[in-house]
């Protein structure tokens, strides 16, 4: 058999969660992800055609990676990946070896030392830097001597062991020089060790040759760490292009008195008037540069394109309501609510307005970067840019299925006006603005907590039901204006054919209401309350109330607001806050009495 490194990756994680600047672990050896400039070349790629998604990433082209049904083969050639870290120690004798790109045969390495045939495995620690998201090795043989006696800087005679007689965990775990005889424990690792000392960043990524001028802080980090890679990531549903009142809309951009100077106006005034039209007509600022035909000045606002992408997805549900919506790539069917059936069912569908279940979709994800450290650090590009090229950005699409659910905005409104519902949201709402994740997160408030929070729980009564695992399964929420009140649950895979329908058979009326009454008890009870429902606000910087693993939460890949702004409170009712579904709830408990 043979030990020529290789593993298969689906196409998609090629864009999450093995997107640019990630670290893929390969059969027990670490590997970084370099960005976009170091893939093959465009005649090797895939082109992934999405007007709307790419202009409103600012670029011009979506490629997606080389594929192949044999990944031994050489005539498609992968990703090339660079091992990382760099420093690597062997398992039988502990020597730790620092690997070079000359080193690099394909293999599995093994061992530099001709008495012993251990293999090497990566150290744990790395260093990241503060605030501009470079990443390196850390300088070992620089920071052991660091506090030794004499000038030995010897690199090639450093081992990795375990040492008796020490405290457990890290102090546990010794740096020793061969040469000289100076250890250093890695309980030293703190995170301010490197600042203390005098250790800075280099300005470099691990695919990266030649240093730059950072000069910030670095901070060793285990090589596992989930700071190491934030990743940017867009997806837009393939929808067809519907008239309504995005025509309105744009109707009124032109008839504002600036538009025409926002046309020809300067680069450098374009923020100021765009955002002036926006204010005065009630609309966002990335649909009045759309309409007046310029480039939005500026990095890529995550909040407003999402914001944007997300609106245009509701205005095409709503055409496939009224039934003028084309069916080509967005093949759609309204499904009808019983009504009159019985007091539960008249109540849910009192609350529903709207069902679309929609049997084939198109849905397209693209990488714009990734940010390490903290989610607010400097973005590194996907793909940086260079003259004369064309922007492009990696891509990948996926066909599938999925249930359109609208809420009816009548009921909303008058719930989210509720004096202890608006109280309730207010935490959330002041945790979100303090918070470093708050600019990553749709803007919080009663009504998409609500959406949020049915969404989830929607997704793992169907991850029962439908026949997909609940981690395919994914939400998008629609709360982009007044009224507009949705949630799609809907799952994907890369085969063109798309998926097998076990998905949008749940969304048939006979099936539907009974997935929604369920899932409306489970969230009304967690095992772990009355501390989860009771508590104050959790999770990351208080930005979920009531919502745990054990009731709330969903698999990451399924959320797009990484399991936050949640509260099943919100659904159920409870603290002496009236739940949106509690009347629902209410008459299931009459009917079981």
């Amino acid at each position: 058999m043979s030990d020529q490194i290789s593993k298969s990756i689906r196409s998609s994680e090629t864009v999450s969660p093995y997107g640019p600047g990630a670290i893929v672990d390969i059969l027990g050896q670490s590997f970084m992800v370099p960005t976009g400039d170091k893939w093959p070349p465009a005649r090797l790629r895939e082109e992934v055609h999405h007007d709307r998604l790419a202009a409103r990433l600012n670029v011009q082209e979506l490629w997606a990676a080389p594929t192949t049904a044999d990944p031994e083969s050489s005539k498609v050639p992968g990703l090339e990946f660079r091992r990382f870290p760099g420093w690597l120690f062997c398992q039988v004798c502990r020597r730790m070896v620092k690997w070079t790109i000359s080193m690099e045969t394909g293999k599995a390495p093994v061992c530099p030392d001709d008495s012993c045939d251990g293999r090497l495995v990566p150290m744990r620690f790395v260093a990241v830097c503060t605030e501009n998201s470079h990443l390196t090795d850390v300088p070992w043989s620089y920071w052991m001597h660091r506090d030794a006696q004499g000038d030995c800087r010897a690199e090639d005679r450093l081992t990795f062991r375990t040492s008796t007689g020490r405290a457990e965990g890290l102090s546990s775990l010794v740096v020793t020089c061969g040469s000289c005889g100076h250890s250093r424990s890695l309980g030293d690792l703190r995170r301010d060790v490197f600042a203390a000392e005098g250790i800075t960043c280099n300005g470099t990524q691990p695919w990266e040759s030649s240093w730059g001028q950072c000069g910030k802080p670095l901070d060793p980090q285990q090589r596992g760490a989930t700071s190491l890679h934030f990743a940017e990531t867009f997806s837009a549903i393939d929808i067809p292009v519907v008239e309504g009142r995005a025509v309105k809309r744009a109707d009124d951009i032109k008839a504002h008195v600036f538009f025409a100077a926002l046309q020809s106006a300067p680069e450098h005034l374009r923020e100021g008037l765009a955002t002036q039209i926006a204010e005065d007509i009630g609309v966002d600022v990335t649909d009045v540069f759309d309409v007046a035909g310029v480039e939005e000045a500026g990095p890529v606002d995550r909040r407003a394109v999402n914001s944007s992408l997300q609106a245009e997805e509701f205005e095409a549900f709503l055409a496939a309501i009224d039934g003028t919506a084309p069916t080509v790539a967005f093949k759609t069917r309204v499904e009808a609510l019983p009504v009159g059936q019985d007091p539960v069912t008249d109540a849910l569908v009192s609350r529903i307005s709207d069902v679309v279940l929609v049997d084939r979709l198109r849905d397209v994800r693209a990488n714009i970067g990734f940010r390490r450290y903290r989610p607010d650090a400097a973005l590194v590009e996907a793909v940086p840019a260079a003259p004369y090229d064309k922007r492009w950005l990696p891509a990948v699409e996926g066909y599938g299925e999925g249930i359109f659910l609208r809420l009816a905005p009548d009921a909303v409104g008058d719930w989210a006006a509720t004096p202890a519902v608006k109280d309730r949201a207010d935490v959330l709402v002041r945790n979100q603005r303090v918070s470093v994740l708050g600019a990553r997160l749709h803007v919080a408030s009663a009504e998409y907590v609500l959406l949020h929070t049915f969404a989830h729980s929607l997704m793992r009564m169907l991850a029962f039901t439908s026949g997909y695992p609940a981690a395919s399964l994914r939400e998008r929420v629609y709360c982009e204006a007044d009224g507009d009140y949705g949630v799609f649950i809907y799952t994907t895979t890369t085969d063109v054919e798309g998926t097998l329908g076990g998905l949008v058979r749940q969304g048939e009326a006979d099936q539907l209401i009974p997935a929604v009454l369920s899932a409306l008890q489970e969230a009304s009870f967690c095992p772990n309350d009355p501390v989860c429902a009771e508590s104050q606000p959790q999770s990351i910087d208080g930005l979920n109330q009531a919502a745990c693993h054990a009731c709330c939460l969903a698999s990451e890949t399924s959320c797009e607001s990484q399991n936050l702004l949640l509260d099943r409170v919100m659904l159920v009712g409870g603290e002496g806050v009236p739940g949106f579904f509690g009347p629902v709830l209410e008459r299931i408990l009459g009917r079981q009495v």
